[in-house]
Parts: structure tokens; sequence; C-alpha cells
């Protein structure tokens, strides 16, 4: 059973007699015991003098039980007081049954989110063996499923993952693996399914890192054709690598060129296989 303890505790001198220098200590104890549903409430009112037992209410027998001839006698006094037999019997709702909701709701029956990142263990390249790490972190409860996407299409080889782990704080996390060798343009994501969730949640792996190079060619070609184009030229032919010729460079020339250039199309031509032979026509307007 797991319980939900109450403890109230009473410290009185008896005047009626000579008082030990350690003095007379009663307690009262509230104690609550009941199972995952809440609905088999047990309510044990405990007196304790001196550390010793004397009576107990049990709400499965509805009265007082007595040890000891003080005890016995105290456990009838009590038995037969209405008002206080009426209040032990409301007290499994409202001491009880109240409380160990309240509970229930702030730990167990508690839904929290995970937070989920993906990332490469170490630097990856394009065309090169990797291995990415989907963390799932501070959710609650327990159970999770992860899994992970390659353009949308579930992937169950080269996965591997850790055991889910508790943090000490009523939370969780799980950590992930996929190795694959990266293709340009692909899309790799990793899904994640939680009760606290009203859908999967889907984090795409940010491929920024890998594409920052070209940006790096992309930023040299805009300074050459601001160039250009403040000698008043009106077009110009530039040769550049297949690779160059890539949808994050097309955004980059489009956003500088609001402030600086007018560009009026960017598309490849004469595209094949071999490395060097494809080429990026820009055409450009006059400065402004």
């Amino acid at each position: 059973m797991m319980g939900l303890h109450f403890l109230f505790k009473l410290t009185v001198s008896v005047l009626l007699c000579t008082t030990p220098a350690g003095g007379y200590v009663y307690q009262m104890i509230s104690d609550c015991e009941y199972d995952d549903s809440i609905t088999d409430m047990v309510y044990l009112v405990k007196n304790l003098f001196n550390q010793k037992l004397t009576s107990i209410y049990d709400s499965r027998v509805g009265k007082y039980v007595g040890f000891g001839e003080l005890g016995m006698k105290n456990a009838a006094h009590y038995n037969s007081q209405q008002w206080k037999m009426t209040a032990r019997k409301a007290e499994v709702e409202t001491l009880c049954r109240y409380n160990a909701r309240l509970f229930r709701s702030s730990t167990l029956d508690r839904k929290v989110p995970p937070v989920v990142e993906v990332h490469p263990t170490k630097p990856a390249e394009y065309g090169k063996r990797s291995m990415l790490e989907c963390s799932v972190v501070g959710f609650y409860p327990q159970e999770v499923s992860v899994s992970w996407l390659r353009d949308g299409v579930e992937v169950t080889t080269d996965v591997s993952s850790t055991d889910v782990l508790a943090d000490g704080d009523w939370s969780f996390q799980l950590h992930s693996y996929l190795e694959l060798t990266p293709r340009r343009g692909e899309r790799v994501s990793c899904r994640v399914e939680h009760s606290s969730l009203r859908e999967s949640l889907t984090v795409d792996w940010d491929t920024f890192s890998l594409d920052a190079k070209y940006l790096k060619i992309a930023v040299g070609i805009i300074r050459l054709l601001y160039r250009l184009h403040c000698s008043r030229w009106w077009s110009s032919l530039l040769l550049v690598e297949t690779e160059v010729c890539l949808q994050p460079i097309r955004q980059t020339w489009t956003k500088i060129s609001k402030s600086s250039l007018r560009i009026i199309e960017v598309f490849p031509i004469n595209c094949t296989n071999v490395v060097f032979s494809s080429f990026c026509r820009i055409n450009v307007s006059t400065c402004h």
C-alpha cells in the first residue's frame, strides 16, 4: 500500500502529579493508507503516551480500540462521544481522500512534456558516416516512444537507445542514436510520442552547420556582384561549382539584394554529373 501520512504532535505537562525532569509526551497521529484507486481508504488515528500506543481508531471497524487498562478506558470514553465518532467518519473523506487527490494530481498524475533536441555527436559532413543523437529530457511520466525518420519514412536499422533514466526530481530522460551518411537535401527527424503531448512531436536535424561553408562562398560572390554593379556593369556571367548552386545560397542572395542589389534571375544551366561543369548564370541590374 502507498501511504499518505499526517503527523500531529502535542506535548503537555501533567499538573496533577509531580512532573519528572523529562516531562510527559502525548501524541496523536493520523494515518491515511490507500491504493492507486483511492477507493479503499483506511483511516487510523493513533494515541500514544510516552511513545507507547494506548488506543487507535480504525475506520474499518468504525471505533477506537484500547491497549492496556488506561487505553481501554480511554477508548470506551471516545466511543461514547457521538460528535467524535461522527468527525472520525467524516475525516475519511475530508482529510484522507481530499488530500490524497491533491497529492496525486501534483505528483503521480501530473504530465510534463519532453524537451527534444537533435544534434550530431561530433561535427558531421555530407557523404561521411556520422551519428545523430536525439535527447529527450524533462518528461513525466516515464513511458515514452522515440523513433527516427528520413524524409518522412521511419528508420529501424542503425538505431540504438539508452534506457529511460530518472533525474531524481520526478522527471526522466532518454537518448536515442542514429548512424547515417548525410545526404544533401535529405530531411532527418526525431519523433517523440508521450502522454503529455496531444500529438507526436517531430524535431528536424538542423543542417545549417554543414551548409555554412557554401554560404561563405555565396557571400564572396555577392561582394563581387556588388562591385561590378557599382561600376555600372549590366550583367555578369559567373562560373561556380555545382555545389554552390544551392537553395540556401539563393535565399541569401535574395535577402541581400533587397538592400543593395536587384537579382533578376538565378538559374542553373548545362548541369551534368561531372564536377566543375555546372554553372549558375546571374543577371543583375545596376545599383540603386
